[in-house]
C-alpha cells in the first residue's frame, strides 16, 4: 500500500482523525498496527505538507491550495466521540446566526473536557453540560455528519448562557431569524428544566420576537401563559447588575435600551 493512496483515500474527507486514519488503513491493508501506520504513512504525509496536524490526533487534509483553513465546525466535531456542538456554532449551523464567529463550541460532559486549542484564526473550545443526549441531532455538514442541539435546545441553552451566544445584541438577532422552532415543545423543555429565571427570560423573548419577526408570528397565546404559570413570584434583573423598567408579566427588569438590539436587522 502506497503512501499516495492512502492520501487519495483521505482527501474528500477535509479533516480526519488518527483512529479515522488507522479505520481505513487497517481496510485498505493487512497492517493494523498504530506505531507502524503513523511511522509508515501519517508522518510521510505529515512532511509532505499533504497532512496538517491541528492538535493531537487530528489532522486536516490539504488539497494543495495554501492559505486556505480547515472548516472550524469539522474540526470541532473531530475533538470528542460523545459531544455536541452548541450555542452560537449551533446557530450557525440552523443557519441563523447573525455573525460569523471564529470560535467553536464542543459541549462535553465534565469527564470528556479538553483542553480549549487554537488553529490559524479559530478557537475550539469545550463547554461543559450535564446532559449531551436530549434535543441534540444529527446533521450533515460539508458531507459529514455532525451533533448538534436542536433548535429548541440551541434557543433555550442561548438565553441562558448568552455569553456563548455572543452577547445579548448578538443573541437577540441570531434568534430573530431562526426559523422551524417548534414552541409548544420549546415550552415544554423550558418547563421541565424546574429553571424558573430561564423561564421568565424564555417567556419575554419569545413574546419580543413574535411582535419583530414573522418566524415567531404563530407563536400561540397558550404558550406563553404556559411558560407564564411556571414562573416564580421574584423579580429578577434581565441583565446582571443593570438596572430597568420591570416588566410586568414576566418579572424581570428590562434595561431601557435593551430593544434598541433588534433595531436595524
Amino acid at each position: 500500500m502506497r503512501t499516495e493512496e492512502i492520501y487519495e483515500a483521505l482527501l474528500p474527507r477535509e479533516v480526519v482523525t488518527f483512529d479515522e486514519i488507522v479505520e481505513l488503513v487497517s481496510r485498505l491493508s493487512v497492517r493494523r498496527d498504530r506505531t507502524y501506520i503513523n511511522t509508515k504513512y501519517v508522518q510521510p504525509l505529515v512532511r509532505k505538507g499533504r497532512l496538517r496536524r491541528l492538535r493531537r490526533g487530528i489532522y486536516s487534509v490539504s488539497a494543495g491550495v495554501k492559505g486556505v483553513s480547515p472548516d472550524k465546525i469539522l474540526v470541532a466535531s473531530k475533538v470528542k466521540e460523545r459531544y455536541y456542538l452548541g450555542y452560537h456554532t449551533a446557530l450557525e449551523l440552523h443557519g441563523s446566526a447573525y455573525s460569523a464567529y471564529n470560535t467553536a463550541y464542543v459541549c462535553v460532559r465534565h469527564g470528556d473536557g479538553f483542553k480549549e486549542f487554537k488553529y490559524d484564526q479559530y478557537t475550539i473550545k469545550p463547554v461543559f453540560s450535564s446532559d449531551i443526549e436530549v434535543r441534540v441531532e444529527e446533521l450533515m455538514y460539508g458531507g459529514h455528519a455532525v451533533m448538534v442541539s436542536s433548535r429548541e435546545r440551541t434557543f433555550l441553552e442561548c438565553l441562558d448562557r448568552v455569553e456563548y451566544a455572543g452577547g445579548w445584541e448578538e443573541a437577540l438577532k441570531s434568534l430573530e431569524s431562526m426559523s422551524g422552532l417548534r414552541f409548544d415543545e420549546l415550552a415544554m423543555f423550558t418547563v421541565d428544566s424546574c429553571n424558573s429565571f430561564l423561564t421568565q427570560k424564555t417567556g419575554f423573548i419569545l413574546e419580543l420576537l413574535r411582535s419583530r419577526s414573522i418566524f415567531y408570528e404563530h407563536l400561540q397565546d397558550s404558550t406563553l401563559d404556559r411558560l407564564h404559570s411556571s414562573i416564580g413570584e421574584q423579580p429578577r434583573y434581565l441583565v446582571k447588575g443593570e438596572p430597568g423598567e420591570l416588566n410586568k408579566r414576566w418579572r424581570l427588569y428590562v434595561p431601557e435600551e435593551f430593544e434598541e438590539y433588534l433595531r436595524g436587522v
